[in-house]
């Protein structure tokens, strides 16, 4: 007799949709989140505030993030470079994970992503692949994330002409920001086609949650629940089916495996203080993030797998993929205020388009906006001049940035493993993570970063810094994280199925950006809760219907 029918590792985009799912299906399930809940009132019949909040300072001694003093991890440029405890690319730590600091930015994928060896062709060095599903497998999932979730935004005249086919959007969009009105006029003029950013935070009362209040503060927390973060949302809902027991401050160390390797019991934890722990299920799902998720299987070794669970095909942790994010940054003469409201209300999708001057490349999703605030701004200034640059605003009040979220080929030299040495806070090996830019990644930068620096320039800046959103020792700070558990139909060139079942484990599920073949062009987390939604409902039913 098992404990639950199903049992998720992580609270966030992906493990919150797939709770809500397996749990208003009537499944018995737990959650576990290594992070707090910071939400006193989640299960209650009115949602009331958060222990987030406007607070940069709490944010840089990483409340409600992975704090890498006590969990570190090491990174080296390249397989021949020397491995160096380093920060790289922490995300949220909490109820909700990453959704409770993204900006909520939830652009769709076009058919292009997951076609893109068949559309664009093989570049050599990389392993690019077709996605074994189509857009119109994940449109129904889309749909009933965007409602479930509550997302703004415009289709037909006035928005994307780039995107599939689709219907209205929950809500309109919201009030515009200065910046992103400014920016899109000049890109208006230069014969692009800019439209309101779709995002999940509410432009009006939506589900029991109020409208955005536009306090600039969508990456600290959003302090009245007006972000459709997983918590607030399918987190909530699931709670309150009753089905579901969310343990939080709890990490789980192991799966715990039968003896064959080929069937997994439940999961192995550390409780709030610190005491081992066993859960059992019929399922386990895994939605830790693309570097948490393999770190786990591989930490889950056994006589039977010794090279990790679901890792007979030796790709586990490999293909890694971040996002190519780089941007230019327009420093005007007038004041524009962009740390106030929603950091990106407008983008465009014209760069996402096979560019056919440059065989076999393309672009990405456009953001048109941007925003620092104090403390982010004071770290950037020296000291002999902070305070006048300061009472300024050079980089607060007056900058607006065109950003590019371009795609990340993936590459079996980029990848997750476990490092032989260090460990973190609860004695396990710490990730480590090698990663190097392709060089057809560095051929995109090098022709759309002028694209960005003429639109910002079209709209009036008098100053252009270019940034490319990496370390000076190659650290990339996207937070996007995707591929090194890479979905398909060959288990011996893919680690999951289809629908993110391993292929060497019959109850163990992938439901996080790790299942990800290649990295598309767009911003990932919708499409993550959409194929996190495909997986759940896959596991309680092959044979039913879509939603």
């Amino acid at each position: 007799m098992t404990d639950f029918d199903a049992v998720i590792v992580g609270a966030g985009a992906g493990g919150g949709v797939a709770a809500w799912v397996l749990a208003s299906r009537g499944w018995k399930v737990a959650l576990i989140e290594k992070g707090r809940n910071p939400y006193p009132t989640l299960s209650a019949d009115t949602l009331e505030g958060s222990l987030l909040g406007n607070d940069e300072v709490r944010r840089r001694r990483y409340f409600a993030f992975q704090d890498p003093f006590i969990e570190p991890r090491v990174y080296r440029a390249g397989a021949s470079a020397t491995p160096q405890v380093r920060e790289i690319q922490g995300l949220g730590v909490t109820v909700g994970g990453g959704t409770v600091q993204y900006d909520g930015d939830s652009p769709r994928l076009q058919k292009i992503d997951f076609q893109r060896l068949s559309m664009l062709g093989p570049v050599e060095g990389a392993t690019v692949v077709d996605w074994p599903i189509g857009y119109d497998d994940l449109a129904p999932y889309y749909d009933e994330v965007e409602r479930l979730i509550g997302v703004q935004g415009l289709a037909g005249p006035g928005g994307d002409p780039f995107a599939e086919a689709r219907g209205p959007y929950p809500m309109p969009p919201g009030h515009p920001a200065r910046a992103g009105v400014l920016l899109s006029e000049a890109a208006t003029a230069m014969g692009y086609h800019p439209h309101p950013m779709p995002m999940a935070i509410n432009s009006m009362g939506y589900r029991g949650r109020p409208a955005c209040v536009n306090c600039g503060f969508c990456q600290f927390g959003c302090p009245v629940n007006a972000k459709g973060s997983t918590a607030v949302t399918v987190v909530r809902d699931a709670l309150r089916t009753g089905n579901l027991t969310l343990l939080s401050e709890c990490c789980v160390t192991a799966l715990d495996m039968e003896p064959s390797g080929a069937h997994a019991r439940g999961v192995r934890y550390l409780d709030p203080k610190g005491d081992p722990q066993l859960v059992t299920a019929r399922h386990v799902i895994v939605a830790a993030n693309a570097i948490e998720t393999p770190r786990l299987l591989l930490a889950s070794a056994t006589s039977a797998q010794p090279d990790g669970v679901g890792n007979a095909s030796g790709l586990l942790g490999r293909n890694l993929m971040f996002h190519i994010v780089f941007a230019a940054i327009g420093v005007f003469d007038q004041e524009l205020r962009s740390y106030r409201g929603r950091p990106i209300t407008h983008a465009m999708a014209d760069f996402t388009q096979p560019d056919a001057s440059v065989p076999g490349l393309r672009g990405g999703y456009v953001e048109l906006g941007g925003q620092l605030h104090p403390l982010e701004e004071g770290v950037s200034y020296p000291w002999l001049l902070h305070k006048e640059l300061m009472i300024n605003g050079r980089y607060r009040r007056k900058i607006a940035s065109v950003s590019m979220i371009g795609e990340d080929v993936p590459s079996l030299d980029n990848r997750v493993e476990l490092d032989p040495k260090v460990r973190d806070v609860y004695g396990r090996p710490a990730p480590r993570i090698t990663y190097g830019r392709h060089p057809k990644d560095q051929a995109m930068v090098d022709h759309y970063a002028p694209k960005l620096s003429a639109i910002a320039k079209a709209a009036g800046a008098k100053e252009i810094i270019d940034v490319d959103f990496v370390k000076q020792d190659g650290r990339p700070e996207s937070k996007h994280l995707l591929g090194t558990a890479r979905m398909g139909t060959d288990p011996k060139r893919s680690v999951t199925d289809p629908w993110g079942r391993l292929h060497d484990v019959d109850n163990v599920w992938i439901a996080d950006g790790s299942t990800w073949p290649t990295s598309a062009a767009f911003n990932p987390t919708l499409t993550q809760q959409a194929l996190a939604h495909r997986t759940a409902a896959y596991v309680v039913d092959p044979k039913a219907p879509k939603p």
